[in-house]
């Protein structure tokens, strides 16, 4: 290869030393009558009755302990801004701490609560009478849990203000002497938990004031991603007549920047628009075969490649519209879940989804979602521009341009889901390419696939079956690719050209390490098997992949792994082309 091994394995070993490294070994309401006397009475005797300073003492766990206990990692959601400032300031609870309480008008609202109860007429004096009974948000007092110091602080707190309130009123004489004393003892027991709760409280509402004064927008948040990636390709010349090789790669390391602006009016619509930069073109191998998932364009240009509006037309119906970066499989679900990704998943463009079905000419269209029922799903789209969600022509108003006079493609597809685990699909693409936008392999497959009779207007039906099923920790999932192509101009116009693919995708959860995914996949790319008045493709190249992608935190994601494809343009004179890259992604 004329290279020395170290160069071969480096960003292999690289990217796994790495992974390695990283991984873990409102006031309250007055009272109504002096009858609320004898009830305050007994409430502050429960209150003394169930004081937690005269229980045994609990055994807490040591720090270490607490330390090494894991943390489920969850996939990032649009948080809102209220659950930021929420998790922030769980960063600075004790360990275990329950939701925070909420204040309830009516012992009715607690499910968990019924007359029977011995405590019943108790909380119905706290809540109806003394709007100081304190519950948890999901409706339930769970009378017979034991609660912490700081629960019982925040419900002691909330008495001690409504007793307060009566004193200011009616004057101490309201309040008999024994229960103030008793009053005033809760009280200093839990001084330091109820100083405690009002300070957390205080700077709650400092931060909430910070942020609200300084949001970017009320209905808009501003998310980002980067990535960076070290990559190379290594092949020899091959025989006679070989047309590709990756002899004169260089080892890379390239970059791509993302910022999104997601905004919602209503809270179920949503508008994504997105825009891009960087320099991540991969590999120099001179075939679409060795393309690496979510690449960039070169020289750090920013782009708009995203303005696109989802809303609901009811629960089981959306609409699409889409100026640019409307894709199909923004639409319909690809049924590739664990590879799709370019953050955790495939490092290899063709095993991400079936290329002829979901990198099909996007950009600008509109589309429809249909969920008939828990089993059938329909997703139907027209959409114009460039394959791979380019925008193209689609903005030209003169001839060969426009949304329907340019290249362009309809959509249909039906997903099945039998059972929760197992799903598959079919979907069915009419495209139509313009001369100088013919790609009809969607970016992968041979250059005989992509454009089988040159550069002419060519128009092609595809057709594909995905599937996926789901037997935890494992994830199967896989399709198959049929396409009939036809030249639309030129010498050659009527010629047919059939062009099949094929891939299967293994992804195993939590494996070594948890959080941790180990991918597979191997593949035969587009190919041509048989053309009118041309030539098909000689031989049967198969990619073979497998990668290690490793959950750092919420934010950050380490992948490394390399694929091989064994003979490049489907020719058997093309040496073996072996790729590996290290993937890294930011998320902010």
């Amino acid at each position: 290869m004329g290279r020395k091994f170290y160069g071969v394995v480096f960003p292999f070993i690289l990217g796994i030393g790495f992974v390695l490294s990283i991984t873990p070994s409102s006031k309250a309401q007055k009272p109504q009558s002096s009858e609320g006397l004898d009830q305050t009475a007994q409430i502050l005797d429960k209150i003394e009755e169930y004081n937690p300073l005269k229980q045994p003492p609990q055994t807490s766990k040591p720090f270490e302990e607490l330390d090494q206990k894991k943390t489920k990692i969850v996939t990032d959601k649009n948080d809102n801004t209220l659950g930021q400032i929420e998790q922030y300031n769980q960063l600075d609870r004790p360990p275990e701490v329950p939701p925070p309480l909420e204040r309830v008008n009516s012992v009715n609202q607690l499910s968990d609560v019924l007359p029977t109860d011995w405590a019943y007429s108790a909380l119905q004096g706290l809540a109806e009478r003394y709007g100081c009974l304190l519950a948890s948000p999901n409706g339930t007092f769970s009378g017979n849990r034991a609660i912490s110091r700081y629960e019982f602080a925040a419900n002691l707190n909330e008495c001690l203000e409504v007793i307060q309130s009566l004193i200011e009123e009616f004057g101490e004489g309201y309040i008999s002497q024994e229960d103030l004393a008793k009053s005033q003892r809760l009280q200093a027991d839990f001084a330091v938990e109820i100083a405690d709760t009002k300070s957390r409280l205080n700077a709650l509402e400092t931060r909430t004031d910070i942020l609200e004064a300084n949001q970017f927008s009320t209905t808009t948040l501003l998310k980002g991603q980067v990535a960076m990636a070290l990559y190379d390709a290594f092949g020899n010349d091959g025989e006679d007549g070989a047309t590709v090789s990756a002899d004169d790669s260089q080892m890379g390391f390239g970059h791509a920047l993302t910022f999104n602006f997601d905004t919602s009016f209503t809270g179920r619509d949503f508008l994504r628009t997105r825009i891009s930069a960087g320099d991540l073109p991969g590999v120099n191998t001179g075939t679409a075969m060795t393309f690496l998932n979510a690449g960039s364009p070169p020289n750090d240009i920013a782009r708009l490649t995203e303005v696109y509006y989802i809303f609901p037309l009811n629960n089981e119906m959306s609409l699409y519209f889409g100026a640019a970066g409307l894709d199909f499989d923004l639409m319909a679900p690809a049924l590739n879940p664990k590879l799709i990704s370019g953050s955790i998943g495939s490092l290899a463009l063709y095993p991400a989804y079936n290329p002829t079905i979901y990198i099909q000419v996007g950009g600008a269209g509109l589309g429809y979602s249909y969920q008939i029922n828990d089993n059938f799903r329909l997703d139907l789209a027209y959409l114009g521009g460039g394959p791979g969600g380019g925008t193209g022509r689609v903005n030209d108003p003169n001839e060969g341009g426009g949304l329907f006079n340019g290249t362009n493609s309809a959509y249909a597809q039906l997903t099945v889901s039998p059972t929760l685990d197992f799903d598959f699909s079919f979907a069915y693409v009419r495209a139509y390419y313009t001369a100088d936008l013919v790609n009809v392999a969607g970016f992968t497959g041979s250059q005989n696939a992509q454009r089988p009779f040159g550069r002419v207007a060519t128009s092609a039906d595809h057709f594909g079956f995905q599937t996926s099923y789901r037997w935890a920790p494992f994830t199967i999932s896989g399709w198959v690719g049929y396409s009939n192509a036809e030249a639309e101009a030129g010498d050659r116009e009527g010629d047919e050209a059939d062009i099949w693919h094929w891939a299967v995708t293994v992804a195993i959860d939590d494996l070594v390490f948890e959080n941790g995914m180990l991918g597979l996949s191997v593949g035969q790319q587009p190919k041509v098997t048989d053309i009118d008045n041309g030539e098909d493709d000689p031989d049967t190249s198969i990619q073979f992949q497998i990668f290690y992608s490793y959950r750092v935190s919420n934010n950050i994601d380490i992948t490394s792994g390399f694929f091989v494809e064994t003979q490049p343009e489907h020719n058997d004179k093309n040496d073996p082309i072996l790729v590996f890259v290290t993937r890294s992604v930011w998320r902010f």
